[in-house]
């Protein structure tokens, strides 16, 4: 099998009227006439363009190299080039590329990703993370609650970085009031914590048994996010915006975090070599956005703990992300098992 091109599609959807995404998908072309699919979001409007150009412009560079030989085409398209780490829109795009190979890898053996990975299950837990933040009227927000929870789901997840102190308090009570003791509550801090806070807001809420505390202080800040640890007895898990191995490295030598959050951006192989990293040091990981392409290395290793649902992409797709008693159905299907939704591109393009 031979990379001969590839399509672009830049597209904004909506999931249930509640959540959009824009979203600029790849379609990697062989000469077998297998296509490999991805996409990435968080894409600015002065940057849609550009990215799909770098995405084409990137694999004409790989033209008649075996998509299947992933470490090859990993170590091309996330090398160093005169002398520098490949980053920022190079960086996303590699990682779009290096997904639709693994998708062409499991498609042309016939087996889904998370298999060749390790296979280690074809169930694993998932949190419903949308429309959760504060500012609804909690009528409204109870309802939703109470749907997601009919809906099979037993982890939900809060935005409260923006939030004041109490608002963000009274927020996570009121969530545990509604789902009950039993699903699992996680919250995330978006960065905007000082240490002192970021303490007091854990303390705080001890009587909520979060089930982690995500972000609480500025990215960069690798001290405070091993003091926060360090004097707290809730779960800590950091990690979403990192883009290369050596910062996780960083923050698993600085002990920053029980669990490690990895980010799409660096491709399905580099979430594979973080998560063996983590292991390592006894800390389990954990998906930020793209549960489509993520869950599957979170499927693949003993320390995959939960898939995390931000279903901003879900619209691309004919197939939905199946959702039974807690546990995300991981598919059978060759590679992704995902079919892109024709007519949806069509009516949603950029």
């Amino acid at each position: 099998m031979k990379i001969t091109g590839c399509e672009t599609h830049a597209v904004t959807v909506n999931f249930e009227g509640v959540m959009s995404g824009t979203h600029v998908v790849l379609r990697l072309k062989t000469d077998q006439g297998i296509e490999g699919i991805a996409y990435v979001s968080r894409v600015g409007p002065r940057n849609i363009r550009a990215m799909a150009l770098v995405m084409e412009a990137m694999v004409e560079s790989l033209a008649g190299l075996d998509p299947t030989n992933t470490e090859e085409i990993y170590r091309k398209i996330f090398g160093s080039s005169l002398g520098a780490p490949v980053s920022g829109l190079e960086l996303r795009a590699a990682s779009a590329i290096d997904v639709a190979c693994w998708d062409l890898k499991g498609k042309a053996v016939g087996q889904p990703v998370w298999k060749l990975m390790g296979g280690f299950r074809d169930r694993l837990p998932i949190s419903a993370n949308w429309a959760l933040m504060p500012g609804p009227p909690k009528d409204k927000l109870q309802a939703h609650l109470e749907n997601l929870v009919s809906r099979g789901f037993k982890a939900v997840k809060c935005p409260l970085g923006f939030a004041t102190m109490d608002a963000a308090i009274d927020h996570v009570k009121f969530v545990r009031a509604v789902v009950g003791p039993d699903v699992k509550i996680i919250v995330d801090l978006n960065f905007q914590h000082t240490v002192k806070s970021a303490l007091h807001f854990a303390r705080e809420t001890e009587e909520v048994d979060l089930y982690w505390i995500e972000d609480p202080v500025a990215f960069h800040d690798y001290d405070g996010m091993a003091e926060v640890r360090a004097n707290t007895k809730q779960t800590i898990t950091c990690g979403e915006v990192f883009q290369f191995q050596h910062e996780f490295k960083w923050l698993l030598e600085k002990r920053g975090c029980d669990n490690v959050m990895i980010d799409q951006d660096l491709g399905l192989t580099g979430f594979l070599k973080v998560a063996h990293m983590a292991q390592a040091y006894g800390c389990p990981v954990v998906n930020h956005l793209a549960p489509e392409a993520l869950s599957h290395p979170i499927a693949a290793v003993p320390n995959g703990l939960i898939v995390g649902l931000v279903p901003w992409g879900q619209p691309l797709f004919t197939e939905q992300m199946q959702v039974e008693d807690g546990n995300l159905v991981m598919s059978h299907a060759p590679g992704l098992g995902l079919t892109l939704d024709e007519d949806m591109l069509k009516k949603c393009a950029i």
